[in-house]
């Protein structure tokens, strides 16, 4: 299989990063494709601890190539500060490349981030205010800065003399804050990225293709998850790119025939970040509980994340827009010692029983989950034990549960995650990139 996307089938924090880490050992090219630093992934090897949000996953392997595709958008500020945390964590970021095509996040996209929020009233979007909206906003209008232009001196005073007085009005406008650069002092501080980060910046389509074309092996890092895709999440409370499968080929450079498989990650049960209506979300001492075992705290923001029961109505939604051949089930290890573990199959709206997942909000919102009870297991002392005894050690029930998943989505479980750490991987399949 020499390519494989890696994409969240909930609202994001599934493990992502974990899985992708861990497949990336026999990938040679590990491709972000849509998204920003308002993605967060830890990434944990040995007593190591890397916590990445611009950069890719794959980016703390030695010797793989970590692409930055064209359907980012990347603070370079932020992301020099990134390289910092990798190399003082003793790790190497040579094998970064940057797509030339990739927008760029300004100070005052961040500023207006949000700005627009006192006028939805009690509907907040609940953005991370880290300018991804508006940066995507820019680049549909034709108006951003791409990572190439900081190696073109003259495309860049021309966009800045455009484009800043513009930006100026607009804050001005929106009570978000002035921007404190001048023509000159924004023309310095970007041509300052292009000396430091230049040698990353290149066409990474060609990159990815020509290494399809060599036979390497190809891994695409989705960021969010697929609840969150521009088109076909919870809008308006999603994010402002594709982070469906398909989006792997606008934002990657590829043609659809070169995606040769798409692993989906699910959570082994339910989290949110951020607004928007949540059928399964718990309440009280029960989510507390959930978040606390789970550690449900976001790598970006720091905030505690929304906790629920598995739903697979959300998930099955997922699989239908991506095609699902794979599925990696993560942190089952937090539902250790429930007794009863209700797993949500259908939604009942206004009388009725579906299976889909509704494209409105306000259906959404009077939707009640339909569960079914799945018995709980006892929780282990070793997980090394467990995991070197492979998927015939896990607890019947939690063995019962994985199966549960994979009838309802017709997907096998080929991993499964019972830990933090890039060992503590239960894989049912093993050979993934022959």
């Amino acid at each position: 299989m020499p390519s494989l996307a890696v994409i969240g089938s909930q609202w994001g924090d599934e493990g992502k990063g974990k899985i992708i880490d861990y497949l990336d050992e026999g990938a040679d090219l590990i491709v972000r494709f849509q998204g920003g630093n308002n993605a967060g992934h830890t990434i944990i090897v040995g007593d190591r601890v890397f916590k990445l949000h611009g950069l890719p996953s794959g980016v703390v392997r030695p010797g793989k190539l970590a692409v930055i595709g064209n359907g980012t958008v990347v603070n370079m500020e932020d992301l020099l500060g990134e390289i910092a945390h990798v190399e003082e964590a003793g790790g190497s970021v040579d094998g970064l490349r940057i797509s030339d095509s990739a927008a760029l996040i300004m100070d005052y996209h961040e500023k207006l981030d949000g700005a627009e929020e006192k006028y939805r009233g009690k509907k907040p979007v609940g953005t991370t205010k880290k300018g991804i909206g508006p940066t995507y906003q820019d680049k549909i209008s034709r108006i951003g800065f791409r990572a190439g232009d900081l190696l073109e001196e003259d495309t860049l005073r021309e966009k800045i003399a455009m484009v800043l007085p513009y930006k100026k009005d607009m804050l001005a406008l929106m009570e978000a804050g002035e921007c404190g650069y001048t023509a000159e002092s924004l023309f310095e501080k970007m041509t300052s990225w292009g000396k430091k980060l230049g040698k990353y910046i290149c066409d990474t389509s060609v990159l990815v293709n020509e290494s399809l074309d060599a036979g390497k092996n190809v891994l695409f890092e989705g960021a969010q998850g697929a609840m969150l895709d521009i088109d076909h999440g919870t809008y308006p409370f999603v994010t402002s790119s594709a982070t469906m499968a398909g989006g792997v080929c606008t934002g990657a450079g590829i043609a659809p025939n070169r995606l040769d498989g798409v692993m989906g990650v699910v959570k082994a049960y339910t989290t949110r970040v951020g607004e928007g209506p949540f059928v399964t979300e718990l309440r009280g001492e029960e989510e507390k509980k959930l978040q606390i075992k789970g550690g449900e705290f976001g790598v970006t923001t720091g905030r505690g994340r929304r906790c629920g029961w598995l739903d697979l109505v959300v998930v099955n939604h997922a699989n239908r827009l991506c095609g699902f051949s794979s599925i990696a089930v993560t942190k089952i290890d937090v539902l250790n010692d429930y007794e009863v573990l209700p797993v949500c199959t259908e939604y009942e709206i206004d009388g009725v029983r579906t299976k889909y997942f509704p494209g409105s909000v306000r259906k959404l919102e009077r939707a009640k989950p339909i569960y079914t009870e799945m018995k709980g297991w006892k929780g282990w002392n070793d997980t090394e034990a467990v995991v070197k005894g492979g998927y015939d050690e896990l607890p019947r029930e939690m063995k019962d549960y994985i199966a549960f998943i994979e009838k309802e989505l017709k997907t096998p479980v080929d991993i499964v995650s019972v830990g933090p750490d890039r060992d503590q991987t239960i894989d049912r399949r093993k050979n993934w990139w022959n």
